[in-house]
This record gives structure tokens, sequence and C-alpha cells, in this order.
């Protein structure tokens, strides 16, 4: 029914819009936990969906099938093409996850050199939870049975860094996030083929952390490359264009002291009220260096000096505390290089979505998403935004025509499950968006999209796939982009 659903909103897209998308399929992974603070589908979830060697993986949690305080981290694939393309699942039930907490989240890499699976999950300020497949799962699937048994146990360290003093280097960890490391990238960097962003440190008190992995060797120390100073950086994704070089973007948050008071798990005084100013520094080097927008070099990793809210040029635009900007929201790099990043502000004294980008010539734009109704959209997604509301994506389809970027945008509206998809051009300047794709309801939580299956020039299909909480359900809408 969901699948009828779901093409039926599909078809009023291509009757309203001159481009639209078109659903081509949707299944379910599994029963949403009905946690307060939802586990599955959170913005800063990097990934939740992984496409590799034909094959799609997905993390997320399930209910215990006894105990519904209870949930455990799951995994599943699904082959791409073929007779057999439905999901195949296991859950680790040697591991409780009990706190209702939205940080707790998984995130999914895979290595392409050694085929191994890597996730990073139950994480908000506690030791380092993660978890690593036998090698050769993901580069030979059809020869592995798919179960539990292919990982092993729960380490509080990553494999090759033993000396590191897991007191200082992993505890306190929130926001784990893996990223592959593309071919350009890998010889000059001893083979590594997988990146891992951590925040180790408390809200308003952090600093984040990369490391890199290398097929059949294990972890490498990159360093801190972003220091907080009574502070702590929220970054809005971390991303490689098409040379190679690593792009981020991030929101600060000042500390406030908050002893002796009842913080809960969601919120306390440390909140995004605190959060200011749009940042931006890229690297050529797999992170050992970092430049700001004007090719200065601004962190050293071999000598320890990182990035700190003082360093130059690296505030793009400056948005006061209290300004409305959210952490985390979302970031992507387009086939040009040029950098996306979507989040929100209220300067103006109406809380609005924003869409910041670099061009080419490392010129920033700073134009908010029109309000509706200049939108041809039935569900005014645009008009919805709050400060602690839903936040959407940005994907940046590699074989459009058209150069165009998507927003995938969640209502904020009270009790609204309505999603949009919007879609700009390089040819408009990114300010003719107009909406591709909605429904009036199925997205409960924060959509995410596997950015591999859509990257056809790193072996994807082009096909644009939707990690979505639907009520109860957690589910996978895929869409044909087509030339859009």
């Amino acid at each position: 029914m969901r699948a009828v659903f779901f093409a039926t909103l599909a078809l009023f897209a291509r009757s309203a819009c001159a481009a639209s998308l078109r659903v081509a399929n949707v299944t379910t992974l599994g029963q949403d936990p009905q946690t307060v603070n939802r586990l599955n589908g959170e913005s800063f979830q990097q990934d939740a969906l992984v496409t590799f060697n034909g094959y799609q993986y997905a993390a997320f949690y399930v209910n215990d099938a006894v105990n519904a305080s209870v949930r455990h981290p799951s995994l599943a694939r699904r082959a791409l093409k073929g007779e057999k393309t439905s999901w195949e699942a296991f859950s680790f039930t040697d591991y409780n996850q009990t706190e209702d907490d939205g940080h707790d989240i998984i995130s999914l890499g895979i290595s392409r050199g050694d085929g191994t699976l890597h996730i990073g999950f139950d994480q908000h300020d506690n030791d380092l939870n993660y978890r690593v497949s036998q090698a050769g799962v993901a580069t030979n699937p059809v020869g592995t049975e798919w179960s539990s048994s292919i990982f092993g146990p729960v380490l509080d360290h990553l494999p090759g860094l033993e000396s590191l003093d897991k007191s200082v280097y992993f505890i306190n960890v929130t926001y784990p996030r893996f990223l592959a490391v593309p071919t350009s990238q890998q010889e000059s960097n001893a083979g590594a083929d997988l990146v891992l962003e951590l925040r180790v440190g408390r809200s308003g008190l952090g600093d984040d952390w990369l490391y890199k992995y290398t097929p059949n060797k294990g972890w490498g120390q990159i360093g801190r490359y972003l220091e907080g100073v009574n502070n702590n950086a929220y970054i809005n994704g971390i991303d490689f264009d098409p040379l190679g070089n690593l792009q981020t973007t991030w929101t600060y948050r000042d500390f406030v002291n908050d002893t002796g008071q009842d913080v809960a798990v969601q919120a306390g005084p440390n909140g995004p009220e605190n959060n200011h100013d749009m940042n931006f520094a890229f690297s050529t080097d797999l992170g050992e260096t970092w430049l700001n927008n004007w090719n200065q070099t601004i962190a050293n990793m071999t000598a320890q000096q990182p990035i700190v809210p003082v360093s130059a040029g690296i505030t793009i635009f400056g948005i006061p505390k209290y300004g409305g900007i959210l952490n985390q929201e979302a970031q992507t790099v387009d086939r040009e290089g040029r950098v996306h990043v979507l989040n929100r502000e209220n300067t103006t004294g109406v809380e609005q979505w924003y869409h910041y980008w670099r061009s080419t010539t490392a010129h920033w734009t700073r134009t908010p998403l029109p309000l509706a109704p200049e939108l041809v959209s039935v569900n005014n997604i645009t008009s919805t935004p709050t400060v602690i509301g839903k936040r959407g994506k940005l994907a940046a389809p590699p074989n459009s025509l058209h150069g165009s970027l998507l927003a995938i945008l969640p209502s904020n509206a009270p009790n609204s499950t309505a999603i949009t998809i919007l879609r700009s051009t390089a040819a408009g300047h990114f300010r003719d968006w107009e909406a591709v794709w909605e429904a009036s309801s199925g997205c409960g939580w924060e959509p995410l999209f596997d950015r591999y299956r859509l990257d056809t020039t790193a072996g994807g299909d082009g096909i644009l796939s939707l990690f979505l909480v639907n009520g109860t359900d957690i589910q996978v809408v895929d869409f044909d982009v087509g030339d859009i």
C-alpha cells in the first residue's frame, strides 16, 4: 500500500512541475523502535545506507523480540540486480542498546580494499563502540553468509592504534562518521581508503578527530583537526570533492556551565541557541593540513596545530547566537566541486531554510529558500522550519544535465510527516527552486540518502535511495532521477 501511495504522489509531481522524480521502489527494513528520541534517521548518521560492489547495505536499530526497552544494532544488505534483490538482515543480539537518546545512531563504512564493514554506534559522550567485519565480506558478498558471526566483538579502540591511551582518545565519543576515500587520494596516502571522523568531549567542550583505515593493516591517526575553545564545532558534513579534496563546514556552539542541573539527553542549557557562524575549511592531503577559503594554511596535524575558533578566514558568514542556525543539517559537493550547505536562520525575524554555496572560484553565496506559495508545492515545506525541527539533506546527482541540486526537506509543522524534494540548477544560480516530488506523509524523522549509490563516478547506478522512518516502519524509497 505504501508503495502505491508514494507512486501516486510522484504522479502529482510530474503533472505539477517541468521536472520530476519517479519512485522506482519502496522496501521496508524493519520496525522502528518507538522511543521518545529517534535512534534511526538522524541527520548526522553518516551513513545509514552505503552501496558498494552491486550491493546496498543499511544500518539501523530494531527492538528486542521480547523486551521493547532494549534495542539491537542491525545490518541489512540487498543485491541491486539479479533474481534475489530483497533485503536480508541480522541483529547483534549480543549488544543491548537501552538509552533513549537520539545521539546514539549507527554509522556504517566500507573498506573497498579488503571488503571489511565498519560500524560506530551507541555513542553520546561514552567510550568508543566499534565493530569490524571479517575481510572479504563486501568484496565477495555472494560467497559470504550474512550473519552477525562475520563480525568481531565490540571494541573500545581502533585496531592498529592499541598504543594510544584510550582514556584520552576514545572516551566521550559522539557522532562517528565514515567516508570512503577516492582512488585519487589512496596512492598518496599509502592505500588508505576509509576515513573516520568523531567528536571527543561533550557539547560545548569538544574536539573533532580524524583517522584513516588502510586495508589489511588497520587504523592510523590523522589528528585533531578542529579544537574547541570553550565551545565545540558541529560539522554539517564531511565530503570529498571531484579532485579528492576533503571539504567541511561547521557552526560553533559556546559552552554554558550546567553543573548541578538536571540535563536531559536531548536538551539543556548547551543547546542550539548557543550556535553561531557558518565556517569552512578544506584539505588537499586527507586532513594532514587544512586551508581556508583563500588557500591559506591554517592547520597542520604533524605539528599538532588544529583549526581553532580564531583561525584566520574560517568564518564565511557571521551568524549571531540566537540567530537560528542549527547544528549538523546538511552538506554536499557537486560534480564541479561546488560546496553546498543547508541550514536555517531567523536573523530576519522568521526562521527560514538557507542555502549557502561556494562557487568554483571560491565565492560564497547565501540565499534563503523561497517561502511557499512561491514554490509549486502542496506541502508548504519552506514555510515550516523551526529552530530544532527535523533537518533536511542536499544531494547533487552527478549525471544531471542541468547541474541540479536537490533539497530533501521534511516538514517541521506540528504533527506533520510531509516531505518535499526541491530542485535548483547551476544555470539558475541555484535560485530557481521548484518542487519535483512530494508526499503528504511518510517522513516521521530526518531523511537520509545513499551518497554512493547516487554517485555514478564511484560505481553507483544513479538511483537516489532515501532512508525514511515512516510511522512504525524503516523504509528505503528509491527514485529514478533521470537527467533531472
